[in-house]
C-alpha cells in the first residue's frame, strides 16, 4: 500500500551526551539503535557533539546525524542550540536530558531520568564542591530550567513509576503526560569471570575472587557510601579476609570520601578505591564478587543493580526510592540509613550460600524482563501520541 507523505515526520533528539559513559549517555546510544531498527517510516534528525558525531554511524537510511559541538548546562547552550534545532524544520524533538533550551518554542518530548538534585536538596544534601552562593545560583538556574521543560512539554518521559509519582507531584502533572519506559542491561554483561582480567585487578587491588564486595558508580553524597563505608567496618571486625571495592573515577567526591576514610581509619586497609576502570575491567569485578551493594538514597532507575545480576552476582540494595520496582523479589533489601542493617545483610550474603543461589537465580530471571528494544517501541508510541495531539 502506498504511504503517504503526510504521515512522514521529521524527528529530532538531542543526542549530545551520546559518548559519555554513564546512564544518559548508554540510554541515548540505545534510544537510536532501537529506533533504527522498528521506525522505517519517520525522518530522524540525530544532533551530536564531537565525539558523539565522530562515532555515531546510521545504520538506517531515515537516520542523519549534524554536529552540534556546544556543551551542555550553559548559557552557550541557551542561546545559540535552539537556531541548530529550528533550522531543521523538525515536526518534534525529543531532548534526551532536561537540558532544552527556554528558547526553543517547538513541539517537543523531554526525558527525565531523575529528579535527584531536587529530592536530595530537600533532605540537606548537595550534590556539588561549589562554593555555597555558585551552588545557590546554579540551583535556581536547575530549578528555572526544569520546571519550564517539564510544563511545556507535550509528553514527559520517565524511567520508573516511582519517577513518575514524583514528577507527577512536584510539577502538578496529569499522569495521562507521563509516560514509563523502564530501562535495561547491555548484553555484554554475563556470568563470564574473564580470569585473565581478573588476575591483573586481583594483583593490582589485592583482592580474591569471592571475597570482596563491590559498588559500581559515583560517590555524589545521595549515593550513601558513608554508610556503606561503615557498615563494612563492622563486617570486617568478623572476617578479616573481606574487601569492599569502591569502583568508579576519583572525582571530586570520591577523593573527599578516601580522605575521610583514612582521617576515621576505617576498613583496617581492606577498602579499595579502584578510580577509572575499563567496561570489561568492571564486568570481572562485578563477576567475580561475592555481592554487589547499592545503598543509594535516590534514584530514577537503577542500572548498575541489574547489570550486576545479568553478572550472576547477588545484589543487596536499598529499600527505598525506586529500588524496590525496579528490583522486585530479586535483590535482599536494607534500611539504608542503618549501618547495622547494612552490615547484617552482608554478613547473612557471607553465611547463607542457599540465599546467595536463590538470588543469583531470581536475578537471571528478573532481567529478561527488561529490554531496550521494548523501551524504544514504547518511546516511539511517546513520539506518535505527541505528534497525533499537537495542535
Amino acid at each position: 500500500m502506498h504511504k503517504n507523505n503526510n504521515d512522514i515526520k521529521k524527528i529530532g533528539i538531542d543526542a549530545r551526551m551520546y559518548s559519555i559513559p554513564g546512564g544518559i549517555g548508554r540510554y541515548t546510544r540505545e534510544l537510536i539503535k532501537g529506533l533504527e531498527r522498528i521506525d522505517n517510516k519517520n525522518k530522524y534528525v540525530v544532533f551530536l557533539d564531537k565525539e558523539g558525531y565522530g562515532s555515531y554511524a546510521p545504520e538506517n537510511k531515515n537516520f542523519q546525524k549534524i554536529l552540534a559541538d556546544i556543551k551542555w548546562y550553559g548559557l552557550v547552550e541557551q542561546l545559540k542550540m535552539p537556531n541548530i534545532w529550528k533550522k531543521e524544520k523538525l515536526d518534534l524533538m525529543h531532548f534526551t536530558h532536561f537540558n532544552k533550551s527556554v528558547l526553543y518554542r517547538r513541539p517537543y518530548v523531554v526525558t527525565i531520568h531523575d529528579l535527584t538534585y531536587s529530592v536530595v536538596e530537600k533532605r540537606g544534601m548537595r550534590i556539588s564542591k561549589l562554593p555555597p552562593i555558585i551552588y545557590k545560583i546554579k540551583f535556581f538556574a536547575y530549578q528555572k530550567i526544569i520546571k519550564d521543560v517539564i510544563k511545556k512539554a507535550k509528553r514527559v518521559i520517565v524511567p520508573s513509576q516511582y519517577s513518575k509519582r514524583d514528577i507527577m507531584k512536584m510539577y502538578h502533572l496529569n499522569s495521562s503526560k507521563v509516560a514509563v519506559t523502564y530501562e535495561s542491561v547491555a548484553p555484554d554483561f554475563t556470568p563470564e569471570k574473564r580470569e585473565k582480567i581478573f588476575i591483573g585487578l586481583s594483583e593490582r587491588f589485592g583482592i580474591e575472587a569471592g571475597k570482596y564486595f563491590v559498588y559500581v558508580g559515583n560517590a555524589s553524597p545521595h549515593k550513601n557510601l558513608k554508610k556503606l563505608v561503615l557498615a563494612f567496618n563492622i563486617l570486617s571486625r568478623e572476617d578479616g579476609n573481606i574487601r569492599l571495592v569502591l569502583a568508579g573515577k576519583k572525582e571530586k567526591f570520591y577523593r573527599a570520601l578516601e580522605k575521610w576514610v583514612e582521617e576515621k581509619d576505617i576498613g583496617d586497609g581492606r577498602i579499595v578505591f579502584t578510580d577509572r576502570v575499563g567496561d570489561d575491567e568492571l564486568k570481572a569485578l562485578l563477576s567475580n564478587s561475592c555481592s554487589f551493594v547499592f545503598p543509594s538514597l535516590a534514584e530514577g532507575f537503577g542500572i548498575p543493580p541489574l547489570e550486576a545480576m545479568a553478572s550472576g552476582t547477588p545484589v543487596l540494595t536499598s529499600k527505598i526510592s525506586c529500588l524496590p520496582e525496579i528490583c522486585q523479589d530479586a535483590a535482599l533489601y536494607f534500611n539504608p540509613y542503618d549501618e547495622n542493617d547494612i552490615a547484617d545483610k552482608m554478613t547473612r550474603i557471607l553465611e547463607e550460600k542457599d540465599l546467595k543461589n536463590d538470588l543469583v537465580n531470581g536475578g537471571f530471571e528478573h532481567i529478561r524482563k527488561f529490554s531496550w528494544d521494548k523501551m524504544a517501541k514504547e518511546t516511539l508510541e511517546v513520539y506518535e501520541d505527541a505528534l497525533k495531539n499537537q495542535k
